[in-house]
């Protein structure tokens, strides 16, 4: 059914297609954004996994080597006649829980490293919420916008067409009233004339 109104609601139509366009391409940037930093942060906690298995492979190494019974430490108890004393056993102990220490502390800075990546993350995971919360209530109102000029064009539509039937309807009557006009003069002419046509008749007929 027509509404008199339809160029109007295929223009705001488009509009709001574009604003919708507009929404869906703007939480795409925010997205890539994000796939792009989470991307990073998975990069860096295998770059920190990487660096704790080197390090703990460079520790294990230099204890094996110290622990080593014919290595260089072994030697040095046995050129001091502890090679078969308590002490030298106290000290395979001390070598394996410096080992272990360092290890654990190796596990503990990386665990800390990646918690730090996680806890940006879940901070670029915020900030992309709040921005996409943002973009949302820009288009919305814009929208409002919208509305309201839309509002405005139909109400000036019904104005300009409400303006001009009553235009129509003025010079309509304009027209009768001036037809009418026409004819009251047109009689009144014939009225005259038959008047003065029976004055000369009337002037011959005595004279």
């Amino acid at each position: 059914m027509a509404t008199g109104y339809e160029d109007i609601d295929n223009l705001m139509q488009e509009q709001r297609n574009n604003l919708n366009t507009q929404q869906q391409i703007q939480d795409k940037i925010v997205d890539t954004g994000l796939q792009k930093t989470q991307n990073e942060v998975n990069k860096q906690k295998e770059e920190y996994d990487k660096e704790a298995t080197k390090s703990a492979k460079a520790l294990y190494t230099d204890y094996k080597k110290q622990a080593n019974p014919y290595g260089a430490t072994a030697e040095q108890l046995a050129s001091s006649g502890l090679n078969k004393s308590g002490y030298a056993e106290s000290s395979q102990v001390n070598l394996y829980n410096s080992y272990q220490k360092n290890v654990t502390e190796i596990i503990n800075n990386t665990a800390k490293l990646k918690a730090d990546a996680d806890f940006n993350m879940n901070q670029a995971y915020l900030e992309a919420d709040i921005q996409k919360a943002q973009n949302s209530l820009a288009i919305y109102q814009q929208q409002a916008q919208l509305a309201l000029t839309e509002y405005d064009l139909k109400f000036d539509r019904d104005k300009f067409e409400y303006q001009k039937e009553r235009d129509r309807k003025a010079d309509e009557q304009w027209e009768r009233q001036f037809a009418l006009q026409q004819q009251q003069a047109n009689l009144s002419q014939s009225n005259w004339e038959r008047e003065y046509a029976l004055s000369l008749e009337k002037s011959r007929g005595s004279s």
